[in-house]
């Protein structure tokens, strides 16, 4: 039986200062089995490390809620539909 990929929760999250952390772009990664889901997870954890501050931002302001996250997730997707299939290149071939 082949070994499972770790998931997020498993695998040691590296310390690193904004200054360090170098954006990786969709065509530098090329896992084999790319799906739109992959790319959405990829740019997902893109969004999130270079909008940590002003995400939290908006989660610590006054009037964020219980409604206010779905929102947020649902706006924070959207971005990754914004790419073609030609932008993305061979690393995230979308079927």
């Amino acid at each position: 039986m082949a070994p499972t990929k770790p998931t997020a929760a498993e695998e040691p999250s590296p310390t690193l200062t904004k200054s360090q952390e170098a954006p990786i772009s969709p065509s530098e990664h090329s896992p084999s089995s790319d799906t739109p889901a992959d790319f959405e997870t990829f740019y997902l954890q893109q969004v999130t490390q270079e909008f940590a501050d002003d995400i939290d931002k908006l989660r610590n302001a006054s009037d964020f809620n219980e409604k206010s996250l779905p929102v947020l997730i649902a706006t924070l997707k959207q971005g990754a539909k914004l790419y073609s299939e030609e932008e993305l290149g061979d690393g995230f071939a979308l079927r």
